[in-house]
């Protein structure tokens, strides 16, 4: 798209929301901010807060850079969790993430027996990161440890889609581990809970594209115990009732998007 036209769209889309929206909405909000979620994701363009819901204003603190990465953003982050008080971590990953992939290729160009093991990456082996700015690099290159860590596993999935999903699951599971040695004894006061998940909208995981999983609860990652976990949060609900309409509705979510690609 021409730059006149970005202009254009970006003057004409902001009116649209001006004229949509309710100035109380502004008004009530205009001096403090109350968020529940803290959400560190990715800066893709493909990952946006809406995912959560239509409206997040004054709900979701957004955090974001290449891979999802806590310690590019720590400041921000113990901004949201200490001074606003939010409740709930949310560190999001995505499908096909291009961070990941700088990361996966930097890491199997290293080894010809990774690359034996990693044979379905064929794709990814033909891009060229060398034009690449020091900048960009040095802020992705950390990515590199956590994805080590996911690649002996490859040679069990042999789909580049998938495995690229299972190495983002891993950075999530990474970033997690880090965040808890700051703000572990928060977790075990019960005044945080820190989730990870992997935003799929390649189908990854099921065929319904667009689905927030969840991966990782307070660094919880065993499938069953995730699981668990998920619905002991429910419970925690006012006026928890395991009969009711609602209940079984989530249930059924916890069933189907509380899930991880296993090996």
């Amino acid at each position: 798209m021409e730059v006149a036209n970005i202009f254009r769209h970006l003057l004409l889309h902001n009116e649209a929301f001006v004229q949509n929206a309710e100035a109380t909405k502004f008004l009530a909000y205009a001096t403090h901010q109350n968020p529940y979620i803290t959400m560190l994701t990715c800066a893709d363009s493909r990952v946006q807060g809406d995912i959560l819901g239509k409206d997040i204003f004054n709900k979701v603190f957004i955090i974001r850079n290449a891979g999802n990465q806590f310690a590019v953003n720590r400041g921000s982050i113990e901004y949201a969790l200490f001074v606003l008080n939010t409740p709930v971590m949310l560190v999001l990953g995505h499908t096909d993430c291009g961070a990941v992939k700088f990361a996966t290729h930097a890491c199997i160009t290293q080894s010809k027996e990774v690359v034996n093991l990693a044979k379905s990456f064929d794709n990814l082996m033909q891009t060229d990161y060398s034009s690449l700015s020091r900048e960009i690099k040095s802020e992705m290159l950390p990515l590199a440890i956590p994805i080590e860590r996911g690649i002996p596993d490859l040679r069990k999935i042999q789909n580049e889609m998938k495995e690229l999903a299972y190495l983002s699951q891993i950075n999530v599971d990474y970033q997690i581990e880090k965040a808890l040695k700051y703000y572990g004894d928060r977790v075990k006061e019960n005044k945080l809970t820190i989730i990870g998940g992997i935003y799929d909208f390649v189908g990854a995981y099921s065929k319904q594209l667009g689905r927030v999983l969840i991966t990782n609860i307070n660094g919880v990652i065993n499938p069953i115990d995730i699981q668990d976990s998920a619905r002991k949060i429910v419970k925690r609900m006012p006026n928890y009732d395991e009969k009711s309409e609602g209940y079984k509705i989530v249930g059924k979510l916890i069933d189907e998007k509380v899930t991880r690609i296993t090996v």
